[in-house]
């Protein structure tokens, strides 16, 4: 099997969560999903002054609410299937897989919370460049198709990609993806831009491309302490040199268009204890490293703690903790390059 980025497991493990009570039926939302994201995105709104990211924010109103939906995951993990496609196996191929049920709000926020943190990196990037209905954006390890949408209802053609199989069956039903709003929203299932067809599908032209909590350095060049090893499947694997990937990140982006890393992190573990690749997440490359790619390094691991924190507050994740108590549980860096 090829070599996959692998987002240490999250989305399955949360699929894999056990019913609370095995004989009974899962608890309804106590509110539709989508009503919970227009009333978050107005607790957003003051947090943010551009244009573009109050629209990100105002799209909510125009998401549809999904129903609850079945995935299929083989036992070896490196296919998923939808209900419609799984009944068309016969009884021995089903016996291959597992089921797993997607309730409403999963589809939104999958292992990785709110799609509306997005809106932060579109304010960052407003400044910089010109982005308006029309253009092409891509987030790389999407992880969830909510941000796709909400860029879709700006009117932008919105190209999400990760390697995560389960994604694919998850969005799978009309209206997941194609036209969206005035703009249309693509997902591809493998590792971009390593894979030439998933190269040409995605094509070219991006005036913007995002990764939020996927280009780690801890991910992508883990440092533990002396004496620790990294399960390589808690690592992300580009497929690519770094020189490489880069190369072609600028290759697909629009001369003047930006590729912004983001990266929201939980507390580093002391040396004693195992280390925790996600929690460095400061960029995987260096700023000679986009230089020689061809890019302007107008950014280079900034922290942006104070902006997540109220955020965070205001979506609830504190649970009641002061943003004294959650500056010591979130920590934040941003990276943003232009190509010349």
């Amino acid at each position: 099997m090829h070599k996959q980025l692998v987002m240490i497991g999250l989305i399955w493990m949360t699929l894999s969560a056990p019913l609370n009570g095995a004989q009974e039926a899962a608890p309804q939302p106590a509110q539709k999903i989508t009503d919970k994201l227009k009333a978050d995105a107005d607790k957003l709104k003051p947090l943010v002054k551009a244009e573009l990211a109050k629209n990100f924010l105002a799209a909510t109103a125009q998401l549809q609410e999904p129903a609850a939906r079945k995935v299929y995951r083989s036992n070896d993990k490196t296919r998923a299937i939808s209900q419609r496609e799984f009944e068309t196996l016969s009884a021995e191929q089903q016996a291959e897989f597992t089921l797993r049920d997607c309730p409403p709000e999963f589809y939104f926020e999958t292992a990785y919370g709110s799609p509306l943190v997005y809106a932060r990196v579109l304010e960052l990037a407003s400044p910089l460049v010109e982005l308006k209905p029309g253009m092409k954006a891509l987030d790389f390890g999407c992880g969830t198709i909510g941000q796709l949408q909400l860029l879709a209802n700006c009117g932008f053609k919105a190209h999400g990609v990760d390697v995560e199989p389960v994604l694919g069956a998850l969005y799978c039903e009309p209206g997941d993806s194609g036209p969206i709003g005035g703009g249309t929203v693509t997902l591809h299932i493998g590792q971009w831009p390593a894979e030439e067809k998933l190269r040409a599908a995605a094509g070219a032209g991006f005036q913007l491309i995002t990764s939020k909590n996927t280009l780690k350095s801890g991910y992508i060049h883990p440092n533990p302490p002396a004496g620790q090893t990294v399960d390589p499947k808690r690592l992300v694997h580009l497929g690519l040199s770094d020189e490489e990937f880069l190369k072609q990140v600028a290759a697909a982006l629009e001369p003047g268009g930006l590729f912004v890393i983001y990266n929201i992190c939980p507390p580093q573990n002391p040396p004693d204890q195992p280390y925790i690749p996600w929690a460095d997440g400061k960029s995987p490359f260096s700023p000679e490293a986009f230089k020689q790619a061809g890019f302007e390094v107008l950014a280079f691991d900034v922290e942006d703690q104070p902006w997540v924190l109220e955020c965070f507050d205001k979506l609830g994740y504190g649970e009641g903790k002061s943003l004294e108590q959650l500056a010591k549980e979130y920590f934040c860096w941003y990276t943003i390059v232009r190509k010349k």
